[in-house]
Formats: C-alpha cells, sequence, structure tokens
C-alpha cells in the first residue's frame, strides 16, 4: 500500500512537471519545473508576462491545480498526478531563498525583487499513484 512518504520518495528537488490549470471551462497544460524545498513544493513563474502571465491568471480565478510527473524504473513506466491548489507566496525570505537556491531562476530574474518574478506553492490534496512495474492506481492523501 502506497503512503504519502513513499509517494514523496520519487520527487526530486527539481524536476520538470506538466501543470495544469483552467481558463473558463477549457484546460491549460503547460511543462513547469515543480520545486522541492524540505516538504513543500514550489513553481517559479512570470518570466513571459510577469503577474500578468496566463497561468497566474487562471491561478486567480481559480486556484485548483493538477499536475503530472511521469516516473520510469528499470524500463516501466508510472506516474503521479497530484491534486492541490496554488498561491502565490509573498514572504520575502522564502522569495529570497528559493531565488537563491535555484540557479535557473537567476537567469531569468536578477533578482527576488524583481516584477516578473513570482513564486507559487503548490499545496497538496492527493495523489493518484502508479508505481512504475505496476498496473495498480492507488490515492494517497497528501
Amino acid at each position: 500500500m502506497a503512503s504519502r512518504r513513499g509517494v514523496e520518495s520519487w520527487f526530486r528537488p527539481q524536476q520538470v512537471v506538466y501543470l495544469a490549470t483552467a481558463e473558463g471551462d477549457q484546460p491549460r497544460v503547460r511543462p513547469v519545473s515543480l520545486i522541492r524545498h524540505g516538504e513543500r513544493f514550489y513553481v517559479v513563474t512570470g518570466a513571459r508576462g510577469g503577474v500578468n502571465a496566463g497561468k497566474l491568471k487562471q491561478i486567480r480565478a481559480n486556484p485548483n491545480v493538477e499536475y503530472y510527473l511521469p516516473l520510469e524504473r528499470d524500463g516501466s513506466s508510472g506516474f503521479i498526478r497530484a491534486e492541490g491548489s496554488a498561491h502565490v507566496v509573498d514572504d520575502q525570505a522564502t522569495r529570497e531563498r528559493l531565488h537563491g537556491e535555484v540557479p535557473w531562476a537567476r537567469d531569468y530574474f536578477p533578482s527576488p525583487d524583481h516584477t516578473d518574478y513570482v513564486l507559487l506553492e503548490i499545496v497538496h490534496v492527493s495523489y493518484m499513484f502508479r508505481e512504475p512495474g505496476t498496473t495498480e492506481i492507488v490515492r494517497v492523501g497528501a
């Protein structure tokens, strides 16, 4: 039986996931870099449009998000579908810490005070998980 810790053991400090938001009744999916920092999960965004970027407008209108992380082990595939909500992080210390620890963020944004630098926190509600090499899909509370 999968546990939250077991599912979260698949997360690396940074990896690409496919984030889904909604624009009205139309889903919108895009690749983003998910950042795991301790027990919390973040996305740096805003490089194309700053606070007016499409995904930020969508999250302000509806903070419910889901992302998909493909998994692979020994030639077998699996996945994590994570359900939760996203919100903009205003805490300056957190913004500075993540900006300092994510090298590519500094390439896009010269400082954590840059107007286009936006940090989102993803708060998980649940995971749908299929471990590579299995066919069973299990729901795990976050």
